[in-house]
């Protein structure tokens, strides 16, 4: 098995129709979006406040975050995403891919649509 890379389209979630590609790894154990805050910014993107985050290895961080508009092979939402700074990880974290309807098949390397839970 190994780590699954996406190309996504990042947009600005307003009407300004700034956008950006970026390559991410899709990261299950990422409750967030994390994207370079050069790219956030360049698209208009702004912090709204600061979030504590628990890393693998059990330290803490703070990080600027925000909202942004992801899209994937067309499908889009409007989700918060974390400001990364350097050497953090550009990752599609889970709540946006659960708001996407996808879900990582680490085998095939791949995202695969799944089906919303109603109840």
């Amino acid at each position: 098995m190994g780590s699954v890379h996406v190309e996504i389209v990042v947009e600005h979630p307003g009407s300004s129709g700034k956008r950006e590609n970026c390559r991410v790894q899709a990261d299950t154990g990422a409750t967030l979006t994390v994207l370079p805050k050069a790219l956030l910014v360049a698209i208009g993107v702004m912090p709204e406040g600061q979030r504590e985050f628990m890393l693998a290895d059990g330290r803490k961080m703070s990080r600027a975050v925000g909202e942004a508009r992801v899209r994937i092979n067309g499908d889009a939402v409007v989700t918060r995403v974390v400001f990364g700074e350097s050497g953090d990880a550009s990752l599609l974290g889970v709540t946006a891919l659960e708001e996407l309807g996808l879900m990582v098949d680490p085998v095939a390397r791949r995202l695969i649509p799944t089906t919303y839970q109603m109840f």
